[in-house]
């Protein structure tokens, strides 16, 4: 005679199910926030990659039009202009890309975070700008800071990063001009920086996550 066919107990199944519920709110929260996390990496390496294009132009005999001084940074209006920072990509109009272009900095595709510089201690005797040739651009200077913004977790504090390079004493390395605050959207935390300053635990040019943002 056959054996009849065993299946699973109610009991068994709602174990199955709760402990399948249990995995899901512990793995479902977790994956969100390495999503996040993974979008917020943009801000870091664009900022990275501004700071680079900002020292080779310094450290170049480049002209970025008739008359601009050398060996200097150059500031930048928010790019992409106009838009305000979501958890959406915002696209780039060409206006955009040329500002980039201007630092060889090159940006392939929309982007989650808005980004500027702003510049400190212009060259003495020079007070050219390229705003006409490459609308967007401003003043050159010696002193550089760069920002970033996004909300890429949609709840209205957008976050920052940013990066300062203050003017040195060429002889002494102390510091002659503090770098200028990081240009942000309002809205944007900068508590761990100082309001936007550079803080005298971060380096020059180190690139450092401004808010205290718990999602990431």
């Amino acid at each position: 005679m056959k054996k009849p066919a065993k299946g699973f107990t109610l009991i068994e199944l709602m174990i199955v199910v709760a402990i399948i519920g249990i995995l899901a709110a512990i793995a479902i929260p977790n994956f969100l926030r390495y999503q996040l996390r993974a979008k917020f990496a943009e801000l870091r390496t664009n900022v990275e990659a501004i700071t680079k294009s900002e020292n080779s132009l310094r450290q170049s005999e480049r002209t970025l039009c008739v008359g601009a001084p050398t060996g200097n940074f150059v500031a930048f209006a928010q790019v992409p202009t106009g838009q305000a920072p979501s958890s959406q990509k915002l696209l780039w109009i060409d206006a955009d890309r040329l500002v980039a272009s201007a630092i060889d900095w090159v940006v392939q595709g929309a982007t989650y975070g808005v980004y500027a510089t702003a510049t400190v201690a212009p060259p003495a005797g020079n007070n050219v700008t390229c705003a006409a040739a490459v609308p967007g651009l401003g003043a050159f200077g010696g002193g550089l800071s760069v920002s970033a913004a996004s909300d890429i977790d949609a709840d209205g504090v957008l976050s920052s990063v940013g990066t300062w390079q203050p003017v040195r004493n060429a002889t002494t390395g102390a510091v002659q001009t503090a770098a200028p605050g990081l240009v942000l959207p309002a809205g944007a935390n900068t508590v761990v920086c100082n309001g936007a300053n550079q803080p005298a635990t971060i380096g020059d040019a180190q690139t450092t996550v401004c808010s205290a943002d718990n999602v990431f």
